[in-house]
């Protein structure tokens, strides 16, 4: 039951950050990035393929994720 209400959550999440802007992604993240030990293995959990904007997206869902609530954009 867990799963399906995470898994519900995460699209939830998804729709609302395909609103946010790439400056809104690059502020949040970058937020959420500076307050933690960013270290090379802390980062690598945000792995994207090379792709900046899902590195965005999986920095600020592993937030929301963790502290369940929204960064301040």
């Amino acid at each position: 039951m867990k799963n399906i209400h995470l898994k519900k959550n995460s699209f939830m999440i998804d729709d609302i950050l395909k609103d946010y802007s790439v400056r809104e992604l690059q502020i949040a993240s970058s937020e959420i990035l500076s307050k933690h030990d960013a270290t090379n293995n802390f980062i690598k959990q945000f792995k994207a393929n090379h792709d900046s904007h899902q590195f965005y997206k999986n920095v600020i869902k592993w937030y929301i994720e963790k502290y369940n609530e929204f960064p301040d954009v």
